[in-house]
């Protein structure tokens, strides 16, 4: 009976760890990683589906012409931009797919990031489920992936300085700032408003405990790797004398830019991220500004505050906030996970989710290009909404 034994042990062992394997992947499967890789999958998907049905935009021709005359600056923008045109028309030629793959791909990345940005803030599978699809289908953000610019990838630079910056926080390793420096200066070579970001971080930590993390080598560093990312820029701009400042002045001398009030600035966040996901943010607002759980972040909401401040002091456009949503969102979504954490409140949680995803449906086809001109249209018009407008000029019916 020993042997007998004996012959079935090995057999009940490997059973045993086969369904050891099996529920690893199980709990693998239902992970938050899992779940935020799936919908970063479904983002990259329908934004490479939906490549090819309109043709380019006005901006893009732009873009791909800077691409063609590569430069250390241009008029109206640093040269990241023009070098991203020139890389895909190179690595997979001219079709609308190539020229938008980039957008298509930063659209997932930046799904992936919401979701580490909740995972950083303690949030579970929950949270950064609920993160993640908010990203992915707040309207803006399917706007900007959706066509090659500068907008597409500003987000991702961002929010990476937003995660190295929680990370500081969270673990105290000062030699991160080396991290956020080269994240500053690629975002300072793809658009001018990283700065503002950045001056936003920075006046965070210094109205806030955490300003004790600047008083190292590391934070220098990082700061002049900044810098020196951004010297063959600064460069070309001071041998053609800031042509970029001079285009802003005309254009507030024109009166070009729609100045909104406050009210309506903040309003148009709203539009721009979900109105039926705003509250997602707000509670991220609130958690990163006044909860307790929040405080050791709160730098963090007070650079969105700053960031808002100053953009309606210089009257900026409306949808250069944009950028700092995946971290309130993420904030958000953690609040709301505590929230909702009790057995009674537990429907609240998938009925959330499904809020948002009945929104951006709603939404979708006025975000991208889903739906062909003339349906759009109609669709608008019975809806009764309408992209807000950024200029003083109208083209045509299309925004």
């Amino acid at each position: 009976m020993g042997e007998e034994a004996r012959d079935k042990e090995p057999e009940m062992l490997t059973g045993g760890a086969g369904r050891g394997v099996g529920a690893a992947l199980v709990r693998g499967w239902r992970s938050g990683s899992a779940v935020v890789g799936l919908i970063a999958l479904g983002t990259l998907a329908l934004h490479l589906a939906t490549a090819k049905v309109y043709g380019l935009f006005i901006d893009e021709l732009y873009f791909l012409a800077c691409g063609e005359h590569l430069a250390w600056g241009y008029v109206d923008m640093p040269p990241l931009t023009a070098a991203q045109a020139w890389l895909a028309r190179a690595l997979f030629g001219d079709s609308m797919l190539s020229i938008r793959l980039f957008p298509a791909l930063a659209s997932a990345a930046l799904v992936l990031l919401a979701g580490a940005l909740a995972r950083e803030l303690g949030g579970r599978r929950f949270a950064q489920g609920l993160a993640a699809l908010a990203v992915a289908t707040a309207p803006g953000y399917l706007l900007v992936s959706s066509y090659l610019s500068m907008n597409s990838i500003e987000p991702l630079l961002w929010m990476g300085c937003a995660l190295v910056l929680i990370r500081i926080i969270r673990t105290g390793d000062t030699r991160l700032w080396l991290a956020f420096g080269v994240l500053a200066g690629i975002g300072l070579e793809n658009k001018d408003t990283m700065l503002l970001f950045g001056f936003a971080l920075v006046a965070g930590l210094v109205f806030t405990p955490e300003r004790r993390l600047m008083r190292n080598r590391w934070f220098l560093l990082g700061g002049a790797i900044a810098f020196l990312i951004l010297l063959p820029n600064l460069i070309w701009m001071i041998r053609h004398h800031f042509p970029h400042l001079e285009m802003l002045a005309n254009i507030r001398r024109n009166g070009r830019n729609v100045e909104l009030s406050p009210l309506e600035f903040m309003a148009q966040q709203a539009v721009f991220t979900g109105p039926l996901a705003a509250p997602i943010w707000l509670a991220g607002v609130w958690r990163l500004l006044a909860s307790r759980a929040g405080r050791p972040y709160r730098a963090l909401g007070l650079a969105y505050a700053v960031t808002i401040a100053v953009l309606l002091a210089v009257h900026g456009r409306v949808y250069y906030p944009l950028p700092a949503y995946p971290l309130l969102f993420a904030a958000g979504a953690v609040a709301l996970e505590t929230w909702l954490a009790s057995p009674g409140l537990r429907w609240a949680r998938p009925a959330s989710a499904t809020v948002v995803a009945i929104a951006a449906a709603t939404l979708a086809p006025i975000a991208m290009p889903l739906l062909p001109p003339e349906t759009y249209l109609r669709y608008t018009r019975a809806i009764h909404l309408n992209p807000p407008r950024i200029e003083h000029r109208t083209t045509s019916a299309l925004p």
